[in-house]
């Protein structure tokens, strides 16, 4: 659990280095409706997430990601990019540098 907290904690540290640059961040957690999830969600709202329900899961319980990916597109509009990380995943600001030139192209 302890990994998850600190991706969320991650993510809002990156979204505090984006004044004057050409993108902005929005972060989503799609959820499956467990405990686990329960907990971090409200944890991650806290912290400026988005929170959605998973919109569809395979029948083993991972979610689609072709679906999260549609579903973020019609509920966070106007992007530059749209992007998928595991919960076990940080970065630094080494990312934003890069997408902010990727952006400027």
């Amino acid at each position: 659990m302890q990994i998850y907290v600190n991706t969320v904690l991650n993510w809002r540290s990156l979204d505090s280095c984006t004044a004057g640059r050409h993108i902005g961040l929005v972060s989503i957690l799609y959820v499956t409706n467990t405990s686990v999830d329960d907990y971090l969600a409200t944890f991650a709202r806290r912290h400026g997430w988005l929170v959605f329900e998973a919109p569809r899961v395979s029948r083993l319980g991972p979610p689609y990601l072709k679906d999260m990916f549609n579903h973020a597109s019609q509920h966070v509009t106007n992007c530059t990019f749209y992007g998928f990380s595991n919960g076990d995943i940080l970065y630094n600001r080494d990312l934003l540098v890069t997408l902010d030139a990727v952006a400027k192209v």
